[in-house]
């Protein structure tokens, strides 16, 4: 399950210099049975693709901005998923944050136009995986680093905002996100997504690892 047979990347996501963020959205992904407005709060990490273990990117345009949310609480739910890493059984809490597609802005750049929604939920039950060393590399170079724990679990959304509805492309692909060993980074970068237009990000230091997985099974608890 490469990223390129699931059409979907690995992603690396920084922290960032928090900026504020407003907006009220309905997504809709396949736990819900109907829309679920989320109101944005602020910009919280930014994702690169990256080439895990040498492997070739997807598609080298998709960037992630993850901004932060607040939304009514939710239901446990109960998944299974498959990745390179393994099989995990999560379980997973109230929407934490929404991954929107994002242009990293300089030459040859483009908006990728293809990449999904994700809404971010945090797991309330972390399960302990065997260390993993691997070897990283994106735009902003390469590190090794051990693969933690999984923390948040993504599942691609349908977006309703400002009158326009976005719909999921990839409905088979979903994101565990993992901790990593962290690295100090200084790099500023330019974003352009719904909610900016150029807007000027400071990049701090290197957080998570977003695998694409698949959901297997999943129920309500």
């Amino acid at each position: 399950m490469t990223a390129k047979e699931l059409k979907l990347d690995y992603f690396k996501f920084y922290d960032v210099e928090n900026l504020v963020a407003e907006a009220a959205l309905l997504l809709r992904g396949q736990f819900d049975r109907r829309p679920q407005e989320m109101k944005l709060r602020l910009l919280d990490f930014f994702g690169n693709p990256v080439s895990k273990n040498g492997e070739p990117l997807y598609d080298k345009q998709a960037h992630l901005a993850w901004y932060r949310g607040v939304q009514p609480s939710e239901p446990i739910r109960r998944a299974v998923l498959e990745n390179q890493f393994g099989k995990f059984d999560i379980r997973t809490g109230t929407g934490y944050g929404l991954l929107v597609p994002t242009q990293k802005i300089e030459r040859g750049s483009a908006f990728p136009e293809q990449l999904d929604h994700y809404k971010v939920y945090r797991l309330v039950d972390v399960e302990q995986i065997p260390t993993k060393t691997l070897k990283l590399r994106d735009q902003f170079g390469s590190d090794e680093v051990r693969l933690r724990l999984p923390l948040y679990f993504a599942v691609p959304v349908m977006k309703r905002y400002a009158g326009k509805t976005y719909p999921i492309h990839n409905d088979r692909a979903h994101l565990l996100i993992f901790s990593i060993t962290t690295r100090d980074l200084r790099k500023s970068v330019k974003l352009r997504n719904q909610f900016s237009n150029g807007m000027g990000v400071r990049v701090v230091r290197s957080l998570m690892l977003a695998a694409p997985s698949l959901k297997r099974t999943w129920k309500q608890v």
